[in-house]
Parts: structure tokens; sequence; C-alpha cells
């Protein structure tokens, strides 16, 4: 499963879709949470471009949807880490929720972020890598 700023960095740097693409092809086909699908969907303002990147990031990938018992596991999760000011932010829910779905599926999150996947690894199990992971 890969992180927003995965699509988000392949869709804005040649170079690093390839990699991705490349990346893709190897591991594929990659599931696609639908938290990383509404946190880029957030991120383009222009709503006619939605279309293309939904079908973008349903091309050759299942989407699915956190469980309950991942909300409640994210949750616990923020909770466990103090509540700060980093911890209380819309991205870092999104990133528990995703943290803890991951777990859930068993999948390792591909992303640019691994910092706060590991801190949330202390209480959710992810396992976070950077791209490209071998």
């Amino acid at each position: 499963m890969a992180d927003t700023n995965v699509y988000v960095t392949a869709a804005n740097d040649a170079a690093f879709g390839r990699r991705f693409e490349v990346f893709l092809r190897r591991e594929g086909p990659l599931v696609v949470s639908a938290v990383a699908m509404a946190e880029v969907l957030i991120g383009i303002a222009d709503l006619r471009q939605h279309t293309s990147a939904l079908e973008a990031l349903n091309a050759d990938a299942t989407v699915l949807a956190p469980e309950p018992e991942d909300w409640a596991r994210a949750a616990a999760a923020v909770v466990r880490l103090g509540g700060d000011a980093v911890t209380k932010s819309r991205s870092f829910w999104n990133d528990a929720l995703l943290a803890a779905q991951c777990a859930r599926l068993e999948l390792t999150l591909v992303t640019s972020n691994v910092a706060d996947f590991q801190r949330l690894g202390r209480y959710l199990g992810v396992r976070a890598v950077a791209p490209f992971p071998s």
C-alpha cells in the first residue's frame, strides 16, 4: 500500500513516477486505501481532474476502505502518543488510520514519511518503508 505522498510525488516528478511504475509492475498490483484516495482528491482543487485521478488510482489496484476496528485502533494509538499538536492534525489522523488498516491487512506501507509511521508502529505494528523497497 502506498501513502498519499508517494502518489503526489509520482504525479509531480516524472523520474519518480517512472520508478513508481516499474515498482508497481514488479510488486503490484497495489492495494489503495480509501484514506489515500480521499487525501489525493482533497489536494486537487480542480474538480474536473478528480475523474482522471480516480481512474489512475483504480488502475490495476484494489481500493479498500478502513474497517471499524481500524478506526478504533487508530484512535487508541493517537491517544497513547499523547495528543500533541502533530498527533491532533488531520494529516496525522489519516496516517494513523492508514497505519491501522495496513497492520490489519498485513501490508507494508510505502511512504516518504517513515518517521511518523514508526511512531505509530509502536502501537499499531505497521511496517513502513521508504520508496522503493526491494
